[in-house]
């Protein structure tokens, strides 16, 4: 997801690009698995310190189901809005000194708002980052709907199941810790038998 933006870095302020993103994101990072390419629209605005890119991009990512550990499929949908910088002029290639830089500090220090010294402009790490914040905290297989995860219903259904074939009850008590059965008999003890 790079983009040369020599070209718009001589446009006058205000200058605009527009792009179709269908782009590949499986090589973006290791714990994300997208399903599908990464698609939208985004606009490039010459501004006076750099470029500023907007839009709106979506793709799917397989997560887990945060009650039944089940794979499912995940839409994530994101607004995209980062403010790049240049370091290089682009009419002489000097470089441009700090006390000239029309931003912040914070803004030199993040070099995945930076454009290159070749004046191409990269989003990855942005994009990337934005999956995983426009990404469900518990991702679930009705994330929408109501009720029980029907996955997990069918999963404790198997279960119970299992604990029948076993012929032990779904609803037994679970066994109790032996450091806590003297205390256990002293609960069930009548005081008066003493």
């Amino acid at each position: 997801m790079q983009f040369n933006v020599a070209q718009l870095l001589q446009e006058p302020i205000g200058s605009t690009r527009r792009y179709d993103l269908i782009e590949e994101i499986s090589q973006l990072d290791p714990e994300l698995e997208a399903l599908g390419p990464l698609v939208g629209q985004i606009q490039m605005l010459r501004t006076n310190s750099g470029v500023l890119v907007t839009g709106e991009l979506s793709t799917a990512l397989r997560v887990t189901c945060n009650r039944c550990l089940a794979p499912i499929a995940q839409e994530v949908r994101f607004q995209l809005e980062e403010n790049f910088h240049t370091l290089t002029e682009v009419h002489t290639g000097r470089a441009i000194d700090p006390q000239e830089f029309e931003g912040t500090l914070a803004e030199l220090e993040d070099d995945a708002l930076l454009i290159d010294s070749h004046h191409i402009l990269d989003l990855s790490e942005v994009i990337r980052q934005d999956l995983w914040l426009a990404s469900p905290m518990a991702p679930g297989c009705n994330w929408d709907g109501e009720g029980q995860c029907p996955n997990l219903t069918r999963y404790l259904t198997e279960l119970e199941n299992l604990e029948r074939a076993s012929g032990q009850p779904a609803d037994d008590e679970p066994p109790v810790d032996p450091r806590w059965a003297a205390l256990l008999q002293l609960q069930t003890d009548d005081p008066e038998d003493d």
